[in-house]
């Protein structure tokens, strides 16, 4: 075998080698980004979730009391407080979602990605801190709406405490879990960049 004929097969090898090597790093990639992009899209469906599941459960909830005969000044506050609530809500819901929704981890670039996380960090933290005044005031609200359906004596109060005491606590621990998520999914996208990195 000649030595030009040496070389030609040394390349080709060499070329296969190098093919074999970047197939493996667009395989371990598309590995890594399965994990954030399940995430993702949990974190999508969650903001959904959040913006109708709030108003359509309230409607049902409510919707008896919508007549004529409740319409009153009390009524009236009770349906701008509870609709203020939910505005709010659903605002920085779809602002969540909006955001969810431009995260593309196969084309952005980890730090585009790691801006976009931090916008979210943001709104969670925002809302962890809302959820202390804005859930006494869609309850307050609630009760306003409603307060023909309930009969005030001593188990009511009793009752209507230990309710909002409990779905307080759930709504507190409902933020803490939403900004732990959005963490869980930073640290994937920064595990992506170390990757990203070693390259």
């Amino acid at each position: 075998m000649e030595y030009k004929e040496l070389e030609l097969l040394w390349k080709q090898y060499d070329k296969k080698l190098d093919n074999l090597e970047e197939l493996n790093k667009k395989l371990l990639k598309e590995m890594l980004l399965r994990k954030p992009q399940k995430k993702l899209n949990r974190l999508k469906v969650g903001r959904i979730y959040s913006v109708i599941a709030l108003p359509i459960i309230l409607l049902i909830a409510l919707h008896p009391h919508f007549n004529i005969n409740n319409i009153t000044w009390i009524f009236i506050l009770g349906c701008i407080l509870t609709l203020s609530v939910i505005f709010y809500l659903s605002l920085e819901g779809v602002k969540s979602y909006h955001i969810l929704k431009t995260i593309d981890l196969s084309s952005d670039t980890i730090i585009q990605s790691l801006v976009k996380v931090t916008k979210l960090q943001k709104i969670a933290n925002n809302y962890k801190k809302s959820v202390f005044i804005l859930y006494p005031i869609i309850t307050i609200g609630i009760i306003l709406i409603g307060r023909s359906a309930f009969v005030f004596n001593i188990k009511t109060i009793i009752f209507l405490t230990v309710f909002f005491i409990i779905t307080y606590v759930l709504n507190i621990r409902g933020g803490c879990k939403y900004k732990n998520q959005i963490d869980e999914f930073e640290k994937d996208i920064l595990e992506l960049k170390e990757y990203s990195e070693k390259e």
